[in-house]
C-alpha cells in the first residue's frame, strides 16, 4: 500500500512526495537519492566546527558513562574529515522510547546513511539522532502504551527542559514494566536494557542516550544533545538577529502567507523564537515589550543591552523553538538530510525562507518510513474477513458498508439500481410518444427512488444486525491496527512486540527499511 494512499499523511506531505507544483518553491531538493549530489556540493562545514563537534560528542558519551566500541569511536572521529556528512532525525525524550515511530525514525536514518554510502562511495555518511532535550512539554513524553495499558511517569517537571530532569519516581514504573514483560528470554533482555539506562544517578538525557546507544550503536548511530554551551556559541549571531530584530518572524510570515493559500499550516512563528532557560522557573518564552524583553508569566525583564550581553556571555541560556531548532541543527552538523514524520515534513516546508535569511544551507527533507507490525493472529483475522488490508485504513462506516455488502447474499441493492435504470428507459420511451406520460413516469420514478433509498437503509440495518457478531470481530481487528483510533505506530511501544518475536524486533525493522521507498512497510511477525 502506498503511504500517500493510506490516509496517514496530510495533503501537504502527499504533494511534497509527489513533487507537485504548488510546493516547488518551498524546498531546495527533491527527496530522492540523486538530489544528494547537489546537497553535498552546497554544504560547507569548516574544520573548526568539525573538531568541536567531535570533541563535544566524546564528552557527552563520557558523561553518560558509556564505553564506546571501535565503530562508535570511528564514526565520531570521521566527523573531522571533510568528506564526512551526517543524516539526522530527532525526537523528544520519550521514556522507554515511547511510541513505535520513535524507533522508525532512527531506523530510517540508519538506512538512509547505508544507501548513501553505497551510492556515493567516495564520501562517508553518519546517521545521527538529535535528542530534543530542551523541550519542556513533559506531558508528551511521560507515558508509554504497553500491551494495551498506559504506564505514566508521575512527576512535577516545573517546565524544566526534560533532558535535565532527574529520574526520581521512575523506578516503580520500571518494576511494573518488568512484571508485564514476563520471564521470556527477550523480556530479560529488555528489562536489563531499561535498568542499565534509567539509573537514578542519570538525568533523562543521559538515560535516553544510554538506551538508544545500546539499541543502535552496532549500526553506527551517533547521538547528540544540543543543550550545550560550546555548541550554542555557534548560534549567537542568529539568537541576536531573532531576539533583537525579529528577523525569523518577518521571514516566516511571508512564507506562511503564500503556503496557506493551498495548505493548512503546521506552525506559526513568534516575534521571538527563543526561550530562556531559567534554573528555577524553567523554559520561558521571551516576549518583546517596547525596548525591553520580558520572560512570559514572570516579572523578569531585560533591557536591550542586558539581553545582548547575555547572548554574548551565556548563549546556553537561550533555547530555540520549532522555527529555529532546525537552523541550529544545520549550523552545528555537517548535515545533508532531516528525516521526520508527516507533521515535521509539513513544518520544514515552512522554513526554507528562514534558512535563506540566515544563509544556512537547507537540507534534503525526508519522510520517515512507516511500518505495520502484523502478527500471525491479526493477519489471519484480516484474511478471514474477506477484505483487503487497505480496507482497514478507511473510516469505520466505509469499512462496514463494504463488509456488509461482501457478506450479504442478497442482491437487494443491485435490484434497486436496476429498477431506476428501467424507469429511466420507460421515461425516455414515453417522451417520444406522449410528453405528459413521460412527466408522470418521472414523478413516479422520483417517489420510487425515495422509497428505495429508505428501503435500502432499512435492509442494511437488518443485515448489520444479522452480522452483528462478525462486525464486532471486524472492528476489533481494526482496533489492533488503530488502537483507540490511533495508528499502531503512534500508540504502541516496541517492547510489546520485542518480547514475543523469535528474531530481534529491531533487526526485523532494519531489514525492511527503505528510506526512499513510499510504501507502508508490512512486517509479518
Amino acid at each position: 500500500m502506498k503511504l500517500t494512499e493510506s490516509g496517514l499523511l496530510p495533503q501537504i506531505s502527499i504533494d511534497y512526495l509527489n513533487e507537485k507544483d504548488p510546493l516547488k518553491g518551498f524546498y531546495q531538493y527533491s527527496p530522492n537519492i540523486d538530489s544528494f549530489a547537489d546537497a553535498i556540493k552546497n554544504k560547507s562545514f569548516g574544520q573548526d566546527k568539525r573538531n568541536l563537534l567531535s570533541e563535544v560528542l566524546l564528552e557527552q558519551y563520557k558523561n553518560s558513562e558509556l564505553e564506546l566500541s571501535e565503530l562508535s569511536i570511528s564514526q565520531i572521529e570521521s566527523l573531522k574529515n571533510d568528506n564526512t556528512y551526517t543524516v539526522t532525525t530527532g525526537h523528544q525524550l520519550s521514556i522507554f522510547t515511547g511510541p513505535l515511530y520513535f524507533i522508525y525514525k532512527i531506523v530510517t536514518a540508519i538506512n538512509l546513511a547505508k544507501q548513501l554510502n553505497e551510492k556515493y562511495s567516495d564520501k562517508h555518511f553518519v546517521p545521527v539522532f538529535w535528542m530534543a532535550s530542551e523541550d519542556h512539554d513533559f506531558e508528551e513524553i511521560n507515558s508509554i502504551n504497553l500491551f494495551g495499558k498506559d504506564i505514566k511517569w508521575n512527576k512535577q517537571s516545573y517546565q524544566q527542559p526534560v533532558g535535565r530532569l532527574n529520574l526520581v519516581g521512575l523506578k516503580e514504573d520500571m518494576y511494573n514494566i518488568e512484571l508485564m514483560l514476563g520471564s521470556k528470554t527477550k523480556a530479560k533482555y529488555w528489562s536489563e536494557l531499561l535498568e542499565s539506562s534509567y539509573n537514578d544517578k542519570y538525568k533523562l538525557s543521559q538515560a535516553t542516550r544510554r538506551l538508544v546507544h545500546q539499541l543502535f550503536a552496532k549500526e553506527g548511530l551517533l547521538i547528540i544533545d544540543a543543550d550545550n554551551a560550546k555548541l550554542k556559541n555557534e548560534l549567537k549571531p542568529i539568537i541576536k538577529a531573532d531576539i533583537l530584530e525579529q528577523q525569523s518572524f518577518k521571514t516566516i510570515q511571508k512564507t506562511n502567507e503564500e503556503l496557506s493559500k493551498n495548505y493548512k499550516l503546521q506552525i506559526n512563528g513568534r516575534e521571538i523564537n527563543f526561550f530562556y532557560l531559567h534554573d528555577e522557573l524553567g523554559r520561558k518564552l521571551i516576549r518583546p515589550e517596547g525596548d525591553e524583553f520580558k520572560l512570559q508569566d514572570t516579572d523578569i525583564v531585560f533591557t536591550r543591552n542586558e539581553i545582548e550581553n547575555l547572548i554574548d556571555s551565556k548563549p546556553e541560556l537561550f533555547s530555540p523553538n520549532v522555527v529555529l531548532r532546525p537552523v541550529y541543527q544545520e549550523l552545528i552538523l555537517p548535515n545533508l538530510a532531516y528525516i521526520g514524520g508527516p507533521a515535521e515534513v509539513a513544518y520544514w516546508l515552512q522554513l526554507k525562507g528562514v534558512f535563506n535569511n540566515y544563509s544556512v544551507p537547507y537540507p534534503v527533507v525526508m519522510q520517515r518510513n512507516s511500518f505495520l507490525l502484523l502478527g500471525s493472529s491479526l493477519k489471519t483475522k484480516i484474511e478471514k474477513s474477506g477484505l483487503q488490508l487497505a480496507d482497514f485504513f478507511t473510516n469505520e462506516s466505509v469499512l462496514l458498508d463494504k463488509f456488509v455488502k461482501l457478506k450479504s447474499e442478497s442482491n437487494f441493492h443491485m435490484y434497486s439500481q436496476q429498477i431506476e435504470v428501467l424507469f429511466q428507459k420507460l421515461i425516455d420511451e414515453a417522451k417520444t410518444i406522449d410528453n405528459q406520460l413521460g412527466k408522470d413516469l418521472l414523478e413516479t420514478k422520483l417517489s420510487t427512488k425515495d422509497f428505495l433509498n429508505k428501503a435500502n437503509k432499512t435492509f442494511k440495518k437488518q443485515q448489520e444486525s444479522k452480522l452483528e457478531t462478525d462486525i464486532e470481530k471486524l472492528l476489533k481487528t481494526k482496533s489492533q491496527i488503530f488502537p483507540n483510533g490511533v495508528f499502531q505506530e503512534r500508540k504502541e511501544n516496541i517492547m510489546t512486540y520485542g518480547v514475543n518475536t523469535e528474531k530481534d524486533i529491531i533487526d526485523l525493522v532494519l531489514e525492511k527499511a527503505d528510506a526512499f521507498g513510499q510504501d507502508l512497510i508490512i512486517i509479518d511477525l
